[in-house]
């Protein structure tokens, strides 16, 4: 049996992270060869899905809506069994549709399995849900497209080399208001050290020179960071993290810095205080508490990106304004990236019961037209603040090229 495994996504940048590990695990616990479809470098709509016996369609919100006319397309031609999940159906399992056989919700691995069992004995259910144990497989990179590892093709060879991605965990224990992490993890489970050290050796041998960690929280456990440092830095590679600003201090930034790491990705979301707090569940954060976990980075030698969001329900026009003022105290006290985004309701988080009703998924995105601006805050004016976050968003590429360019000799 030939099982194929789509990925909706396009333009991403990365590989589908979450169909390798699933696919490595399927190979690894049957007898089933397992391909990748990956939007990236395929059109998902010219593939010859009748070499296959099953087909799986893995979509964000956003791309729910080109999942369901692949799934049309393929049906029209041919009788084969279809499986969706991702993050979209195991938030929101009320928009399945009949044109898909089955969906799984949440972690894939042990769920596929029982599936492909049902399947063999013709007892396909509509919903599979399982959470996989520390029995995890390597991840097998042969089955995404070598182009991902081809320094012509890979777009952030010039700055890192060749890239490699790594997950060290699962979960976070945080419910920010715009993130539906807690819902589709469900708890938070740590990768195996050995576990760990095992795919980066086998990211090395693959002549990667830079591993994103793409853990939604990997600084929140001080002990494991401590254990897991000489893996990191025997290794010769160099890493960037996701960490969270009330958990960055002098230690862990040492232990950042003793583990490779050299950059350090922030979601700061607001330069308003009262606006950070509302929208990250946490009276704990403060704007000041960012502009520190900043300076600390930087003192340590660590490079710092991060991301704002405007429109979020409540947000007024001045608390804007302060996020505006945020991004350009950034862009002089060291941040090198930031990126400015449109807050947006996602199943299952909190924001998204102030969503439209009957709203295309497609709707659903960063970058697409506001759907939670406060009552004071007029769409044209949220216009002019967008327009304004995306300049600050060009000043800080351009500090960026200006330090390329003195850095040439000529």
């Amino acid at each position: 049996m030939r099982i194929a495994l789509v990925s909706t996504a396009q333009k991403s940048g990365c590989p589908p992270i979450g169909l390798v590990y699933l696919a490595s695990y399927i190979q690894g616990h049957s007898q089933y060869k397992t391909d990748i479809i990956d939007a990236n470098y395929q059109n998902i709509f010219r593939v010859d899905y009748s070499k296959y016996d099953l087909i799986g369609i893995s979509a964000m919100t956003v791309n729910y809506t080109k999942a369901l006319e692949l799934a049309n397309w393929i049906k029209f031609w041919c009788s084969i069994p279809i499986i969706i999940g991702g993050v979209h159906i195991s938030t929101c399992p009320e928009s399945f549709n009949p044109i898909f056989d089955s969906m799984i919700i949440g972690e894939g691995e042990k769920a596929f399995i029982e599936l492909l069992f049902d399947l063999e004995t013709n007892n396909l259910k509509q919903k599979y849900q399982h959470e996989i144990t520390n029995n995890l497989t390597l991840p097998n990179w042969e089955l995404i497209n070598k182009r991902y590892f081809d320094r012509q093709f890979n777009t952030t060879f010039a700055e890192w080399g060749i890239e490699g991605w790594l997950l060290t965990s699962r979960g976070c224990p945080y419910k920010c208001k715009f993130c539906s992490t807690t819902q589709f993890w469900n708890k938070i489970r740590f990768y195996p050290d050995d576990y760990i050290k095992r795919t980066i050796d086998d990211l090395k041998n693959k002549g990667v020179t830079h591993i994103q960690i793409w853990d939604d929280l990997f600084t929140m456990d001080k002990e494991r960071l401590q254990r897991l440092v000489p893996y990191f830095r025997i290794s010769g590679i160099k890493y960037n993290c996701q960490p969270r600003i009330n958990l960055v201090n002098n230690e862990i930034c040492q232990i950042l810095k003793d583990s490779n790491i050299t950059l350090c990705i922030f979601g700061f979301e607001s330069g308003n205080t009262r606006v950070l707090r509302y929208i990250k569940n946490d009276l704990s954060l403060s704007v000041q508490k960012s502009k520190q976990a900043i300076k600390l980075c930087r003192k340590y030698g660590l490079d710092v990106q991060g991301s704002v969001m405007f429109g979020s329900p409540t947000e007024t026009l001045p608390e804007m304004f302060d996020t505006l003022k945020f991004m350009l105290w950034c862009l002089f006290n060291g941040v090198q990236r930031l990126w400015a985004f449109v807050a947006t309701p996602f199943p299952a988080t909190e924001f998204w019961q102030y969503a439209p009703k009957d709203i295309g998924w497609d709707k659903l995105s960063h970058h697409a037209k506001p759907l939670l601006l406060d009552k004071t805050v007029k769409l044209w004016q949220f216009r002019i603040v967008m327009f304004s976050a995306h300049r600050i968003e060009d000043l800080f590429k351009i500090k960026k090229l200006w330090k390329i360019i003195k850095g040439i000799r000529i």
